[in-house]
């Protein structure tokens, strides 16, 4: 567990020092998801393209021109992730680091609430019935 801290801490300091504000939400440009998970920009497109239902308004949104001038941010097509959305790319990328980091987001999850996970289950699945 002591790696997965040190890695989770890496993956926490890189997203406080990328960071941005719009439209009331914290952000994380493509292009830095693209560092964070060592992927292309392409790549990227591609998953949000296949899995249109995983990414909600609020996990991703094209930002216009106006906000990525504000940005400082340079390209046609400039997609925003919300941390939800950083999170749900992350499960459908191939990259070793971001199969790495979510297996480490989960474990510290589950570490986080033990016996909790079942518990949750069980409330989804009457809330569904």
């Amino acid at each position: 567990m002591k790696n997965n801290i040190t890695t989770l801490l890496a993956v926490e300091s890189f997203i406080n020092e990328h960071e941005r504000e719009i439209r009331g939400h914290t952000i994380l440009p493509d292009s830095d998801i693209a560092n964070l998970y060592e992927i292309s920009i392409e790549e990227i497109h591609k998953t949000l393209k296949k899995n249109p239902r995983r990414f909600p308004p609020d996990f991703a949104f094209l930002l216009n021109d106006d906000e990525k001038e504000k940005l400082f941010l340079t390209g046609n097509k400039i997609f925003a992730f919300t941390q939800p959305g950083i999170l749900m790319l992350g499960g459908q990328l191939k990259s070793k680091r971001a199969i790495r980091t979510q297996i480490q987001l989960i474990e510290l999850f589950v570490d986080s609430m033990p016996g909790k996970v079942f518990e949750i289950l069980s409330e989804m699945q009457n809330q569904n019935e």
